[in-house]
């Protein structure tokens, strides 16, 4: 439903689970203003929570924990004082090449939320990442679990979506970008979006927001674009931005609902028995039958 103004209202209030929002980080905004103007889009679009996961890759040596912890806490402090309802929590987009150089301590303090538990890994965008089963093993054995960010976007899946169906078998959950279902990402990452949704591969939807004005934060026209695709309507796919995210920050279990293989099949209509055509008569006079003698 639609509140005062054209604001999106989803009951609770919408998770925004992967977003670049902390100013002069990585590729975000580079200023507090940036930062507030896309806190304003938020909250303008219904978003009452966004998680701030600056890149943690190697183009980005510098951002580590106690500098988004910095940053965090100085957008807090702007936020309050523009009287901007939005709660900001901490986190990072990590490359699946940086996890190696990362402690447990370091993965910890940049976990979803700082639960803990759950971290977002970033999809490369070309190829597929070679030992990625034995990353996520690692992972688990060290006690954490696993949010795939945009595997849509990613070459790899674009060309083999099924490739995707192991890794979530193992435990690992997918979040896409809202912005993919609109189209802004091309056609190739809109058709693997839905491509992923209707065979139950997809549990978490976020904004990946960089700027006002390039990816800007808002979630209800991709939602609506999940809606549409399943052909529900966009209460009934909520889960994705409310409840699952809430479940992320928790730290804990996350059972998630099939989306697309549980919605119900359509019925398949027999087809209909084609009709016999007469066969034409031979000419010519009609032929006699022999008698039949026995041997």
């Amino acid at each position: 439903m639609t509140g005062a103004g054209g604001a999106r209202r989803y009951g609770r209030g919408v998770i925004d689970l992967h977003s670049h929002l902390l100013p002069g980080i990585d590729d975000g905004p580079p200023t507090i203003d940036g930062t507030l103007e896309m806190a304003r889009l938020a909250v303008a679009d219904g978003v009452t929570t966004m998680v701030c996961t600056p890149h943690m890759a190697p183009p980005y040596p510098h951002t580590t924990p106690q500098r988004v912890a910095e940053a965090l806490a100085r957008t807090r402090e702007a936020l309050a004082e523009a009287e901007i309802p939005l709660e900001v929590l901490p986190g990072a987009e990590i490359a699946m090449d940086w996890i190696a150089r990362m402690s447990d301590a370091d993965l910890r303090a940049a976990s979803l939320g700082g639960n803990g538990r759950w971290i977002l890994l970033e999809m490369p965008f070309q190829g597929w990442p070679v030992g990625v089963t034995d990353l996520l093993t690692d992972l688990e054995l060290r006690g954490f679990r696993p949010v795939l960010a945009h595997p849509e976007r990613a070459g790899g899946v674009q060309s083999a979506p099924e490739r995707m169906r192991d890794l979530v078998g193992r435990g690992a959950l997918t979040q896409l970008t809202a912005s993919s279902f609109t189209g802004e990402h091309g056609r190739m990452a809109r058709q693997t979006a839905r491509t992923l949704l209707r065979n139950g591969m997809v549990h978490l939807l976020a904004s990946d927001a960089h700027a006002p004005d390039r990816r800007p934060p808002g979630l209800s026209e991709g939602l609506a674009g999940v809606a549409g695709a399943l052909r529900v309507e966009p209460d009934d796919v909520r889960w994705m931005v409310d409840e699952g995210p809430r479940l992320v920050l928790a730290g804990g279990d996350v059972r998630t609902p099939r989306f697309g293989m549980s919605m119900p099949a359509r019925p398949v209509r027999a087809p209909e028995p084609r009709p016999r055509r007469p066969r034409p008569a031979r000419p010519g006079p009609p032929r006699s039958r022999r008698p039949q003698t026995s041997r």
